[in-house]
């Protein structure tokens, strides 16, 4: 599936999760969870040409340049923060809209989202957008993993 016929489909189940809530009146009724993260581990897949799986606790893909392998963690929002349980090695952040698209949040060494979060009491370590894209200002190019397709991001 090319990244636009995939944007379109996100928009699609966006649409109907809408359209869904309107008939039962439900005020919020839109994806999330599971759903949401499947949505965001399939646009880093197709943005930097991941594979799923990995070997690693809190990995869900891995990148390689021939040369090297990097387990990743994938992470996605449609609410405006994301949840570490343990330090990744690399970590792709990405904010999906109800439009389809997706924002990148943060592409880069794990360690620099970790010691912003690694202080908080719960099993769960939650960090906000704003804070994910001041600290991804901060990832020299050569830490990101390197775009493999335009136009999904």
């Amino acid at each position: 599936m090319h990244a636009a016929e995939f944007r379109r489909k996100v928009a699609e189940v966006y649409r109907i999760a809408k359209e869904v809530g309107t008939a039962f009146r439900i005020d919020k009724c839109t994806p999330d969870g599971h759903l949401v993260g499947a949505f965001g581990q399939i646009a880093a897949k197709l943005a930097f040409g991941l594979e799923f799986g990995a070997d690693g606790e809190e990995h869900n893909c891995t990148w390689s340049d021939g040369h090297k392998k990097v387990e990743i963690q994938v992470r996605c929002t449609g609410a405006g923060s994301i949840a570490l349980r343990r330090e990744p090695v690399h970590l792709i952040a990405l904010e999906v809209s109800p439009s389809g698209s997706f924002l990148l949040l943060y592409n880069g060494p794990g360690a620099k989202v970790w010691q912003r979060v690694r202080h908080q009491s719960a099993l769960q370590k939650s960090i906000g957008r704003e804070a994910l894209l001041e600290l991804f200002r901060t990832v020299p190019p050569e830490e990101q993993l390197p775009l493999a397709q335009e136009g999904v991001l």
